[in-house]
């Protein structure tokens, strides 16, 4: 935390399908520390969420993975062009989209297709806000309410939340910046959803989400397997391959499936999501053959630089570690366009 100048972390170590124990430093706000009640913004681990989300409700047949998002919403950039037709869940989960991450990485700030949906992989949190949409006007049930319904409420999960709401103020984690300032203007936008991004969440919840996860999530055999089967091989991708033998061993197969980053090494599966925002980042994960899984929360600009050294320092499963470590450290490097 000194050398990284991060002001709070809050972790948790799954062992044998259990949490084990779980471990908080820091302050959560100024003069506040973080504890168990903490809720901190995951960032892009909401899309593990999402996932799961849309997986449960295919699993009772209200949702399907090939169904046209366009029969419900079209977002407004796109309508005049025909491959917004072509999107599907199972193309935004997988992130085939063919749109940018968001609409602010293009020039004009327009939303467009920069390839045809389903030919190549191209991480989209903005895929998955299209989804979210497509979820509330066809289950005519904001999103926020579809994910307590499905997720959080049949769980416990009171720590957690997909909308900022007034009952958490005195719960989250204010960010800090890269020398462990608070950020002067952050401010809560009550109200404000994104499937993509700002999950709150407690580390007990989040493990309690994964364990769920582990031990099968409530779904068929069928919706199991498609958990874990690989929909886009990132073995070679610039950002997130192995490059050509750097790390070894190489998972196979390695990418995303519905939602989720896999990890295969022989019979060891581990899924895995990441976040990281301004002032904030975390990460969780489940060896699905051990039931070994690490929640990983920190608030700060520089919580990434944290995440593999605390992981290192945590995990003995090295062939996941490695490749781990050394994803992240090329992100860092920059030497990943």
């Amino acid at each position: 935390m000194d050398e990284h100048n991060v002001t709070g972390v809050g972790l948790g170590r799954i062992e044998s399908g259990e949490l084990v124990w779980t471990r908080y430093y820091g302050e959560q706000s100024p003069g506040v520390p973080v504890t168990a009640s903490t809720m901190f913004n995951t960032a892009s681990v909401h899309k593990a969420v999402t996932a799961e989300l849309v997986l449960r409700l295919v699993d009772q047949g209200r949702v399907d993975l090939d169904e046209p998002i366009s029969a419900y919403y079209v977002h407004p950039d796109i309508a005049d062009d025909p491959r917004h037709e072509s999107l599907t869940p199972r193309l935004i989960l997988t992130h085939q989209t063919g749109f940018l991450n968001w609409p602010y990485n293009y020039e004009d700030g327009t939303l467009a297709f920069v390839r045809d949906p389903g030919t190549e992989y191209g991480y989209s949190g903005i895929g998955f806000m299209i989804l979210g949409r497509f979820l509330e006007r066809k289950l005519e049930t904001p999103y926020p309410q579809l994910v307590r319904e499905v997720i959080y409420d049949p769980l416990g999960m009171d720590g957690a939340s997909s909308v900022l709401e007034a009952w958490m103020e005195d719960r989250v984690a204010h960010p800090t910046d890269s020398e462990g300032a608070p950020f002067p203007d952050f401010a809560l936008d009550e109200g404000y959803w994104n499937p993509a991004d700002d999950l709150y969440v407690t580390v007990e919840d989040y493990a309690t989400f994964l364990l769920n996860v582990y031990r099968g999530g409530g779904v068929s055999p069928e919706i199991r397997e498609l958990r874990t089967r690989v929909q886009t091989d990132l073995r070679e991708d610039p950002i997130w391959g192995c490059d050509g033998g750097a790390v070894d061993p190489c998972p196979e197969p390695f990418g995303h499936s519905l939602g989720w980053f896999v990890y295969t090494y022989g019979d060891s599966v581990n899924l895995q999501h990441g976040g990281n925002d301004q002032g904030e980042a975390a990460n969780g994960y489940i060896h699905l053959d051990s039931g070994n899984g690490l929640v990983v929360f920190v608030i700060g600009a520089n919580g990434i630089l944290a995440w593999p050294k605390i992981v290192d320092a945590i995990d003995s499963e090295q062939s996941f570690t490695t490749t781990f470590n050394y994803i992240i450290a090329k992100f860092l490097s920059g030497d990943a366009e």
